[in-house]
């Protein structure tokens, strides 16, 4: 077995680890905060970086607390439950603004402050493993199925249908919970006290006097009926068959593309008409594809394009790729997933050759 060895932590990664550098080497380490002198031992040895795993805090971080859920560090489902909530938003930015240094290339981004809400009681939904008699989340080595009887970070209407599943016969090895306002199978946002205020951002984000909007990955319409309430003419993409029905219940005003953006991109441009226009992404995890990168990568005739990404290296990434057209303006950090690894960001890019004094103006967020 390795011996042990003391570190001295100076940040928090994406994905939640504590950095810390031994003999000129990244050791990153679970559950731990900057500032902290830990003592820790190697778990796993790279070329480039190492894995520990925290023995001992020798001098801890005024911002470490005493994590409220008896499961911590043995669900995988939180990172961050030892960590006072403000720092943890911190770290967050932190993590944001080194993604679009590093790898978008982004000298200077300007970031607004965070949009947060309640650290716990906020999912409308959770998804839990059967397996053996037990029901819960995965654990920290992501094999080891963890019994939950009770999620943190599920609203009180969420436990007690997992208290009902629990207490019947269970079949099948996986099961969505969701509360009674996520119908179906489709997508939804799961932060419900920041919902109305995400939608909000996003749609406040489209200047007064904007006619038509581009929507692509659209979902069930969640951005689109403010939008078009607004008057304002939207084309959507949307490629999951289940959100189609749900889109066209919830924003019947807007034209459907279904198919990808990469197929439909082209011919839903056409169908914008006349008039100063917007364009809208809010892509899955993994960011743009190439296609979707090289379609957004030329002159359009849109006077910003708005990017929702719940991934910083995944934004960072694409923004690198449409560098040549266009240029960030300002990004707003959304932590729409408390207690967790992810967050999420809000980028507006305005077309290379337009001027700031061009740009129309974006009404602010109460």
């Amino acid at each position: 077995m390795a011996e042990p060895i003391e570190l001295t932590i100076t940040e928090i990664a994406y994905g939640g680890d504590g950095v810390a550098r031994h003999d000129g080497q990244v050791i990153f380490v679970p559950f731990t905060a900057p500032g902290e002198k830990i003592r820790a031992v190697l778990t796993e040895q790279r070329k480039t970086f190492a894995r520990a795993r925290l023995l001992e805090v020798l001098v801890p971080s005024p911002d470490r607390l005493r994590a409220p859920c008896p499961l911590f560090q043995n669900c995988g489902g939180c990172v961050t439950q030892h960590l006072a909530y403000p720092a943890e938003v911190r770290a967050k930015v932190a993590q944001i603004e080194s993604a679009l240094r590093r790898i978008g290339k982004i000298e200077h981004p300007v970031l607004r402050p965070a949009l947060t809400g309640p650290e716990y009681a906020y999912r409308n939904r959770i998804t839990v493993h059967n397996r053996d008699g037990r029901v819960g989340f995965l654990g920290v080595d992501g094999k080891t199925l963890v019994d939950v009887p009770r999620c943190l970070l599920a609203a009180d209407d969420v436990n007690e249908k997992l208290q009902t599943l629990r207490s019947k016969p269970r079949p099948r090895p996986h099961y969505s919970i969701r509360a009674d306002e996520v119908r179906g199978e489709a997508f939804y946002q799961s932060n419900r006290p920041l919902g109305e205020a995400l939608q909000k951002l996003v749609t406040a984000a489209v200047p007064e006097g904007i006619r038509a909007v581009l929507e692509g990955y659209a979902g069930t319409g969640f951005f689109t009926g403010p939008l078009a309430s607004r008057g304002v003419r939207v084309v959507a993409i949307e490629s999951s068959a289940a959100a189609v029905p749900v889109f066209r219940r919830e924003a019947p005003q807007a034209e459907l593309f279904e198919a990808r953006l990469e197929d439909a991109f082209d011919e839903a441009m056409k169908k914008l008409g006349a008039g100063p226009a917007f364009c809208l992404i809010n892509p899955p995890r993994g960011g743009l594809s190439p296609d979707a990168r090289r379609l957004l990568d030329r002159p359009l005739p849109f006077q910003g394009l708005l990017y929702l990404s719940c991934d910083p290296p995944a934004l960072a990434r694409d923004l690198q790729g449409l560098a040549s057209h266009w240029r960030p303006e300002w990004f707003q950090p959304v932590d729409l997933f408390p207690r967790t690894a992810h967050v999420e960001c809000l980028a507006l890019l305005r077309p290379s050759g337009l001027s700031p004094s061009d740009s129309p103006k974006v009404t602010p967020v109460d």
